[in-house]
């Protein structure tokens, strides 16, 4: 079939790679430019999978007729990339985190908004396979009404190699990964009505925390998650999240190597989820690689049908403010009011 979509992207990075690889499999898009500071990084991908390079993302949205961008940029670039988009008039698929500031956050939403643009982050986690089982299991009812939730992810994995930026960033796993967890919460439980958070710094290379463990208060149910990039064991997981999700008819339970367990009325079934494969995909990492394509299908079947993505940019609002909350609460040791942002 013909492609239905052009599209281009910006930021040719480390985690963009696997953006690449997972709009290429889809026929439904074109690969029309590429964009990037970094002239090697740029070369490289588009000798390999097409597009004409560019080095200035305005430049880029002058000369070229795309239907959409796909910013895989660092967040402190996020605002110019949206709005750039929005006065191009072309639809827009952002990285996460949004922004590290609720008003540029509601900047980007706002000028997409105002030109009626689509507009969809780039939070993964909730699309992977593992995760779309979970809740398949919780909306079929198995497990009752969920009143208690634990989204975990420990490792020591070195982080920083790929991402050195983490290395002088003030906030770090908070920001990194648990993110990610609020947004498994959310998409599991239901939105937090309030937060506490509690945060260490255990590398003295880094500046920013990379242990956090944050209490989060539903209308009826508490969730609790926490992150590490300093756990110790002798069996690698990175980069798996494990869940547990306890119901009034059972219990939901995610644990390494995608070992699924559910509990039901009294009836115990147990399986080890295979991910699905991909030509570009490698072990540890085809979870979170698979999860790209399935962020990149969602945000096609909305082009497609004119539906408001999941994790569209005002739904992300919300996320951010949890996250920008959770570090009010370890800044002032007080438990964060979640909405007080905006």
């Amino acid at each position: 079939m013909s492609a239905r979509y052009r599209y281009a992207l910006i930021g040719t990075g480390f985690f963009a790679q696997n953006h690449l690889h997972a709009w290429a499999e889809m026929p439904e898009v074109e690969l029309v430019a590429v964009c990037d500071v970094d002239e090697e990084r740029l070369a490289a991908a588009a000798a390999q999978f097409g597009g004409t390079p560019y080095t200035d993302a305005r430049e880029l949205l002058q000369n070229e007729d795309v239907d959409f961008i796909d910013i895989a940029t660092t967040p402190p670039t996020h605002r110019m990339m949206v709005e750039l988009a929005a006065e191009y008039g072309v639809a827009a698929l952002c990285q996460k985190p949004l922004a590290w500031e609720m008003a540029d956050a509601k900047a980007m939403v706002d000028a997409m908004e105002a030109k009626n643009l689509p507009f969809m982050v780039h939070e993964n986690f909730r699309f992977q396979y593992p995760m779309r089982r979970i809740k398949e299991t919780l909306d079929s009812g198995a497990i009752g009404r969920p009143f208690f939730g634990r989204m975990s992810f420990r490792t020591d994995y070195d982080c920083y190699s790929n991402q050195p930026w983490l290395v002088d960033s003030e906030r770090m796993i908070i920001v990194d990964v648990a993110v990610h967890l609020f947004d498994l919460a959310r998409f599991f439980i239901g939105e937090p009505r309030s937060l506490y958070t509690e945060a260490l710094r255990v590398n003295p290379r880094i500046r920013g925390e990379d242990v956090a463990t944050i209490l989060m208060k539903m209308d009826d149910a508490t969730v609790i998650v926490d992150a590490s990039y300093e756990t110790r064991s002798d069996h690698s997981t990175y980069p798996q999240t494990f869940v547990t999700i306890e119901g009034t008819e059972g219990v939901i339970h995610l644990g390494p190597d995608y070992r699924l367990q559910v509990v039901s009325c009294g009836e115990v079934t147990e399986e080890t989820l295979k991910i699905p494969d991909h030509t570009w995909t490698s072990e540890p990492w085809n979870g979170i690689q698979d999860s790209v394509s399935g962020v990149q299908r969602h945000w096609i079947e909305c082009l497609d049908t004119g539906r408001t993505p999941e994790t569209s940019g005002a739904d992300t609002l919300r996320l951010l403010d949890i996250t920008l909350g959770a570090y009010e609460s370890l800044e002032t040791g007080l438990p964060y009011r979640v909405g007080s942002s905006f």
